[in-house]
């Protein structure tokens, strides 16, 4: 039988504090190993906790791949947001990695209300994960919305909503082992009768407060079309547990239209936020001012150049498309200083009425690439084709020279054959000759 590091500690002797250190992490370990089989810990939950502890939050930044780090949250909280989510993080990767951890995830005192999101589909890493954050967050998250191919592939995300024995013990064993509430986000099932069991089993199995968007797992990309506001009000209406309304808020009129349609608790915005970080206050705050501003705190709070590049891009998505040399200047950069200067370049231009600069842009590269690669193959038949032609016709014309070549030697066998047959006529004729004259001699000699 195993000895446990709790096991094996004596608080009597002298220990060094590497060895104390050594010790502390192993027992913090164990624990991380146990969860499973700890008791239900007392929260709040529900309405109470949505009141005192979340203080009624009415605008929500919703959780984003790659996008919602620190830098971005402190930005939008400047800017009115109630509560902000963090990026998905993979629950297996988060709880046995800790690069990964060092690599996605931190954040400050002022990043409250924080939710993590976690993707996963095994109780045991999800819980796992959700323990090393449950001190530094106000709830955990389980995504059910994904729509990606890749979540597909990973089995998670809302690939698992038609598969509640898979997720149902997941919150149930959060809810158990984790100090701090249990929040859901899904999408909407292809029946509207499914979508609410299955919102109501999530509300038994611990969910404290429940994010519905309001499209299927299929409504994505150039086919999302517009939310289901209705849906969601349906949904609501048998629920006991706060509700956040997601999709199609773009602008801020759109908030409080999403919240009289739908009777949620609060919105959340991805796109709109990402477009427009400032849309939240309903203040016209120019978009180089907010960019500016975003460059700065990713100095603050530590930001990959990749991140940053990205959250520019969709802000200035507009400024681009009028100067879109630019977008391909701002592709190859790689430091904040640059960064800069374009914003600055972008601003001077529009104010001076500067005429548009077209590029192509990445997509029309492409679809120009492949229609060269195109014509380069339907060229290349045409030669090939030529060449064969080619090839034909001097097969044919040797053929006919053949044919040509045979006839001739065959007219020369015909003459040669003639010429024989005249010889031998010849021939008979001058025997019949001479026996003609040698009866005419022996005539006359009678």
């Amino acid at each position: 039988m195993s000895i446990s590091a709790s096991e094996v500690f004596d608080s009597s002797k002298n220990y060094s504090p590497d060895e104390e250190e050594e010790i502390e992490e192993s027992i913090k370990e164990e624990k991380k190993d146990n969860i499973i089989m700890n008791p239900v810990i007392s929260k709040l939950g529900g309405y109470e906790f949505f009141r005192n502890v979340l203080k009624s939050p009415k605008k929500t930044v919703a959780p984003m791949v790659d996008h919602t780090f620190l830098a971005f949250r402190m930005l939008c909280r400047k800017y009115g947001a109630d509560m902000v989510y963090t990026p998905m993080f993979h629950s297996k990767n988060f709880a046995t990695c800790k690069t990964y951890r060092r690599d996605y995830w931190s954040t400050c005192p002022e990043d409250r209300p924080l939710v993590v999101q976690f993707c996963g589909n095994e109780p045991e890493w999800v819980v796992k994960a959700a323990k090393y954050i449950e001190d530094h967050c106000d709830a955990i998250d389980l995504n059910l919305g994904c729509p990606q191919q890749i979540a597909r592939r990973g089995n998670y995300g809302s690939f698992l909503l038609d598969k509640p024995h898979i997720i149902l013990p997941i919150v149930r064993e959060l809810h158990k082992n984790i100090k701090v509430p249990i929040f859901c986000k899904i999408r909407l099932l292809p029946s509207i009768d499914d979508t609410i069991k299955l919102a109501l089993q999530l509300q038994e199995a611990g969910c404290q407060l429940l994010t519905i968007h309001g499209r299927t797992k299929e409504q994505k990309g150039h086919n999302s079309g517009i939310a289901n506001w209705k849906a969601i009000r349906t949904i609501r209406e048998q629920l006991s547990i706060p509700v956040i309304a997601n999709g199609s808020v773009l602008q801020y009129e759109d908030i409080d239209r999403c919240l009289e349609e739908t009777g949620a608790d609060g919105i959340m915005s991805a796109e709109g936020i990402l477009a427009n970080p400032s849309f939240f206050s309903g203040l016209k705050v120019p978009i180089y001012q907010v960019a500016r501003e975003f460059i700065d705190l990713t100095e603050i709070y530590k930001t990959s150049i990749h991140v940053t590049r990205s959250h520019l891009f969709k802000m200035l998505k507009d400024k681009f498309d009028t100067y879109s040399d630019l977008r391909e200047t701002m592709g190859t950069t790689h430091t904040n200083d640059g960064f800069r200067d374009i914003v600055t370049e972008l601003e001077t231009r529009e104010n001076n009425n500067l005429p548009p600069v077209k590029t192509l842009t990445n997509k029309q590269k492409r679809e120009l690439k492949e229609k060269e690669k195109e014509n380069n193959q339907s060229s290349d038949s045409l030669k090939k084709q030529k060449v064969d032609d080619e090839i034909l016709i001097n097969n044919n014309n040797n053929n006919n020279n053949n044919n040509n070549n045979n006839n001739n030697n065959n007219n020369n066998n015909n003459n040669n054959n003639n010429n024989t047959n005249e010889n031998n006529t010849n021939e008979n004729n001058n025997i019949d000759t001479k026996d003609e004259k040698e009866k005419v001699l022996i005539n006359n000699a009678n």
